[in-house]
């Protein structure tokens, strides 16, 4: 993992992520539009977690990404549950959320795979790609349960950073009008 993501994180990297988190941002903030009150933190991860399905893993549409979203809340609660796993406890519940989203992983990535085969998809154009792509030392692929696995933990550790970053963002905008006016 720490070969692979320098690529995806180096300045010229982030630049081609502008123009897609630009385009996301003005969808999905249309709904604060004429509001009287903004509960902006779980709008937030909503707005992070939807990114981060578009630029991993090539996810586009809003009914994939929301078939995702719900467990992916369920399983980001268990885990900062109590590691019981009886049924119908958060750590059980975040464990089927797992296994649920491992799954749509799973199937993004075959079809992936015949993607990149058949020429529709780019080598650069996600996270996924590049793993799909890069071999280890030894020539060796990394199986799609694994991939699976690296995808799930780079959304669930940068979920709620960037949830909370972006929350604090918009705090600090709506209290510091002048800046808000300069970064306008």
């Amino acid at each position: 993992m720490r070969k692979m993501l320098p690529n995806f994180l180096k300045p010229e990297a982030l630049q081609r992520y502008i123009g897609i988190m630009d385009h996301i941002a003005q969808k999905y903030f249309q709904s604060w539009e004429n509001q009287e009150e903004v509960l902006v933190f779980p709008l937030a991860k909503r707005y992070t977690f939807w990114l981060a399905c578009r630029l991993f893993v090539s996810v586009e549409d809003p009914n994939h990404v929301a078939k995702l979203a719900d467990p992916f809340d369920v399983l980001a609660s268990g885990l900062i549950s109590i590691p019981i796993n009886l049924p119908g406890t958060p750590f059980n519940r975040a464990i089927k959320a797992s296994n649920f989203i491992r799954k749509e992983l799973v199937a993004i990535i075959k079809q992936r795979k015949i993607d990149l085969t058949e020429g529709k998809a780019s080598d650069s154009q996600d996270i996924l790609s590049h793993m799909l792509l890069t071999s280890d030392e030894n020539g060796k692929f990394m199986h799609e349960l694994d991939i699976a696995d690296k995808i799930l933990g780079l959304l669930i550790g940068g979920h709620d950073t960037a949830s909370s970053a972006c929350t604090f963002i918009v705090k600090y905008l709506a209290e510091l009008p002048d800046i808000y006016d300069g970064v306008y």
